[in-house]
């Protein structure tokens, strides 16, 4: 769950720099700002898709 949480204060922090790129006026990030928050939901998902696996996993287990 920790891994969980620090891939998403990564994710929030490059939403982020983002947002303050709008308020400047500028209109979107570079590729390079939007493949590493695509990345970064990714790889969220795919611990998330885990984590639940292994619950039911467990809860199937216990019952």
């Amino acid at each position: 769950m920790e891994d969980l949480k620090n891939r998403l204060k990564l994710l929030e922090n490059d939403l982020k720099k983002l947002e303050s790129r709008l308020k400047k006026g500028i209109a979107t990030g570079t590729e390079k700002d939007w493949e590493q928050i695509l990345h970064q939901t990714r790889k969220i998902e795919e611990l998330a898709i885990s984590q639940l696996t292994i619950l039911r996993y467990q809860n199937k287990k216990t019952t």
